[in-house]
């Protein structure tokens, strides 16, 4: 009964370790496909990224980030604050996880206190590919 019990406990903590992250899409444009994911970080949950450059060059990306949580606007995608840029090399894939090194991430449930807030709208405005070759 115990082994029985212990290897139910211990297929259920490889199979929660093991899953992926699923992304879909988001945009595409110029050759490179973003897509979005939640994913569960120390508690909270957080919308990372996905970007592929399917070009034979590199490229830059640059946008403005537009945020919501509960309904306000936490970021108007118009300052120099909001700004963000990425490179990537010929046919680069980077994936966001928990570690939030080489992608961009925003809240999504985070817990403040006993309270939760939420993301209710995100955009990536402006978005432009320069083709860096």
């Amino acid at each position: 009964m115990r082994k029985t019990i212990f290897l139910i406990l211990l297929i259920f903590v490889m199979t929660s370790f093991g899953q992926e992250t699923l992304f879909e899409k988001y945009k595409e444009i110029d050759g490179v496909e973003i897509k979005k994911a939640i994913v569960e970080c120390n508690g909270n949950q957080v919308l990372t990224f996905s970007f592929r450059n399917d070009n034979s060059h590199s490229v830059k990306l640059s946008w403005y980030e537009e945020v919501w949580m509960d309904g306000i606007c936490k970021q108007n995608g118009s300052g120099e604050e909001n700004f963000r840029t990425l490179t990537l090399s010929a046919n680069q894939i980077i994936e966001g996880d928990c570690d939030f090194r080489e992608s961009f991430y925003i809240g999504s449930k985070i817990k403040r206190g006993k309270r939760f807030s939420l993301l209710t709208f995100f955009d990536f405005k402006n978005l432009i590919v320069e083709n860096l070759n």
